[in-house]
């Protein structure tokens, strides 16, 4: 039951009066609160940063309960509201919590920059015994590598860490056998150099962000990782593929967020990832590129049975000719075209994969990529019916009238 419903019980009985103030999962997501303040004046930001300061404090001071399992901010906050965000985290972590979370970012106001955020200091962190944590996200909260070095070192249970936006990282090293973390999420970090990686349980790594060094120690099983922003654009060819090989043998799932340049890409030596089962390619294109440039990763791939792309596209008034590649895929079932519009650019692409994808059982094609879902733009609309009259035009030229499915 959420906190808010769990906290109206007490009017229904007199038994139930103090029930919800041992509630263990406390969610304060205030973000519904934000949307617009940025067209209106910096007086509504406060006005809304008290009520949530207030809603947070009152709730806690009537917590009684010894443990909590969740603890959750979402809302805007900067340095102004230090001394307040410092005591939640002691009361949480005091109140041995599994799952935290503090997000204190917010797309919608974009008056403030992020070093003049809140910093997660080392004092605040300040604890006899062992956290309980499992699982941590940090999100437009300062926080340096050392801080989060002594965390982890305090966190024998933690298998979730998550840094968004932290002007303070520089540096971070994860090492250690007693290091239980399974999934390690660091995206824009905008000052971030360098991240060493000596993580035995590490199942999972997403980075997004600027070009840095990632030295990969010991990572024995290491399944899934996602690359994308800056650092996608040169760590394929200079820096991140040649290292690939430490661990290619377990690799069964990547995500790439990149840009088309088929000019860099002709030159990408790929290692062979002889157990990659999915790859997902969110691509940015111009209908003039092709993605045929993409099919050495494909072939590189040879168990590769499900393949994912996400197209956001741009249209060009630049013309070629159709290219044509042969490569054939003996284990690839399952396609996945997402943000399609039957343009030169990725027509060319399903075409490529219905010819050389020898085991293709199915091809699903959705004219909309994941944000774009549930919107009311009429030009997006218009745009969807043209690219599904152009996706019907694949299925009876090429015969795959019961693989291709068109969303």
């Amino acid at each position: 039951m959420p906190m808010k419903e769990a906290a109206r019980t007490s009017v229904l009985s007199r038994r139930w009066k103090k029930l919800w103030t041992s509630h263990p999962y406390l969610v304060f997501d205030g973000s519904n609160s934000l949307r617009g303040i940025h067209y209106r004046s910096e007086q509504v930001l406060e006005s809304e940063q008290f009520k949530y300061l207030n809603w947070v404090n009152d709730v806690l001071e009537s917590h009684h309960d010894a443990a909590i399992d969740e603890f959750k901010i979402r809302f805007y906050l900067d340095q102004c509201y230090q001394s307040d965000i410092d005591d939640w985290v002691r009361f949480a972590f005091g109140k041995k919590v599994q799952r935290f979370e503090l997000d204190l970012s917010s797309s919608r106001v974009i008056s403030h920059v992020q070093d003049s955020g809140y910093e997660l200091c080392s004092h605040t962190l300040h604890f006899q015994t062992p956290l309980s944590l499992t699982s941590l996200v940090l999100k437009q909260v300062r926080v340096s590598g050392e801080v989060l070095e002594n965390l982890l070192s305090n966190s024998p249970f933690l298998e979730r860490l998550c840094i968004g936006a932290s002007t303070s990282l520089v540096h971070l090293r994860l090492a250690g056998p007693s290091l239980c973390l399974t999934y390690l999420e660091i995206t824009a970090c905008a000052r971030m150099k360098s991240l060493e990686l000596d993580a035995p349980n590490l199942l999972s790594l997403k980075y997004s962000g600027q070009n840095i060094e990632i030295r990969f120690i010991e990572v024995p099983n290491l399944a899934e990782v996602f690359i994308g922003g800056m650092f996608v654009e040169t760590c394929t060819r200079n820096y991140f593929l040649p290292l690939v090989p430490t661990f290619a043998s377990q690799l069964q799932k990547l995500v790439l967020e990149m840009r088309v340049d088929e000019r860099k890409m002709k030159l990408f030596e790929y290692p062979i990832l002889s157990q990659l089962k999915e790859l997902e390619l969110q691509v940015r294109a111009r209908d003039h590129d092709s993605l045929l440039c993409l099919t050495s990763l494909i072939n590189a791939s040879p168990s590769l049975n499900q393949l994912s792309l996400e197209l956001s596209w741009s249209k060009s008034y630049t013309r070629r000719r159709v290219m044509k590649v042969k490569r054939h895929h003996y284990n690839l079932k399952e396609v996945e075209i997402r943000g399609f519009v039957g343009g030169m650019v990725d027509s060319e692409f399903c075409i490529y994969l219905v010819k050389n994808a020898i085991m293709l059982e199915k091809m699903s094609i959705d004219p909309f990529t994941k944000n774009e879902k549930g919107g009311g733009n009429c030009f997006k609309a218009e745009r969807a019916r043209a690219a599904r009259v152009r996706a019907e035009d694949l299925r009876s030229k090429y015969g795959v009238e019961d693989k291709l499915v068109i969303l």
